[in-house]
């Protein structure tokens, strides 16, 4: 396998300081090659840098990381995780990092006191540590009936800021890695901080790669938790936009016409697995591990996808005909769907 650097730098600027953040994806055989690679793109030693690293390479692989990059790159604060797949090659580790900065990280530890809202969720599967859940979720809905299963956002308890932060600093982005439950922490932060952007990523499940459930770091490993940072220098507010760069739509778009909670029964007064197996098989035969997602609009900007949430779909019944869809957020009737998979360019390059 080749060695490949790509890179882009933006600056944020203001009257009186200049912070400079550049984007480096990576790829080769290893990952101290990766290292070694994206440190020819990095300037003197950085305030922050993110790494996420791809599920893809060899296990003992990962076990020198973090000592690599100390040593190639030295950086003062170092977090990131295991993701799928990194942007542009799939394979490889994209590092993000921070010059002239003002940079607060902090850590939210698992523990029995940290309120997990996606576990009320119906309809995941494939992570070994939820299997006595789900065996039981599904005897639950067997027995009640779809008439018993209801919301599944009610918002979680408030709870303190992680250590490092401060509501009387008020950061101009905040940045996370998280394992599957990163909504309690999301709504603190929207709680103190309503109108500051928040951006992150779910890290990839790696039981059988790393032997936790997830792989977090932030100079040390964790197996679950969330690791993060906010940025302080700016003044103002970042703007973020998403691009759902590597999906493609398979279909017209459809209309919610029955749901519960995350759960979408019809779709078109029709079965919703029904009618996304016919989407799916149309043209070709889906493979059983390829994943498709859902792009949601909301009621009032149909159409408009710099307002729509795109989820994974988790789970499927055609004999049911229902759908679990991967939100924390209650699905409507009358809400526009559209179904999407990922670019068959990028599959192919797996």
């Amino acid at each position: 396998m080749s060695r490949s650097l790509f890179s882009n730098t933006f600056k944020a600027t203001k009257s009186y300081s200049r912070s400079i953040w550049t984007g480096l994806t990576a790829t080769g055989p290893c990952i101290e090659e990766c290292v070694q690679v994206a440190k020819s793109g990095i300037r003197e030693r950085p305030e922050m840098c993110v790494a996420l690293l791809s599920k893809s390479f060899s296990p003992h692989h990962y076990q020198k990381f973090l000592s690599q990059v100390q040593e190639q790159i030295n950086p003062k604060i170092l977090l990131g995780g295991i993701v799928d797949r990194v942007p542009e090659v799939g394979h490889g580790i994209s590092f993000w990092v921070a010059h002239d900065e003002v940079i607060v990280p902090f850590t939210v530890e698992d523990s029995k006191d940290r309120l997990k809202v996606r576990s009320i969720s119906v309809g995941r599967w494939g992570r070994v540590e939820e299997t006595s859940r789900l065996k039981y979720q599904s005897a639950h809905v067997d027995k009640m009936g779809w008439k018993g299963f209801g919301s599944i956002s009610k918002p979680a308890q408030p709870f303190e800021l992680p250590a490092g932060l401060s509501k009387d600093a008020t950061p101009s982005f905040f940045f996370m890695v998280s394992d599957n439950e990163p909504d309690q922490l999301l709504q603190t932060l929207d709680h103190h901080f309503p109108h500051t952007p928040k951006v992150g990523i779910i890290g990839s499940s790696t039981p059988f790669i790393t032997g936790t459930p997830y792989t977090l770091f932030n100079g040390e490993l964790l197996g679950s938790g969330i690791v993060g940072f906010a940025a302080l220098n700016s003044p103002t507010k970042a703007a973020i936009c998403v691009d759902h760069a590597a999906l493609e739509k398979i279909g017209e778009p459809l209309k919610i016409t029955r749901c519960r909670g995350n759960v979408i029964l019809d779709l078109d007064q029709a079965g919703a697995t029904g009618l996304l197996l016919k989407l799916i098989h149309q043209d070709r035969k889906a493979s059983k591990d390829e994943e498709f997602y859902l792009a949601v609009y909301p009621t009032d900007a149909q159409g408009q996808e710099e307002k729509m949430t795109v989820s994974r779909i988790t789970s499927g019944d055609p004999s049911r005909g229902n759908m679990s869809i991967d939100t924390t957020a209650d699905l409507q009737v009358g809400q526009t769907v559209q179904v999407n998979q990922e670019r068959r360019s990028l599959s192919t390059k797996k």
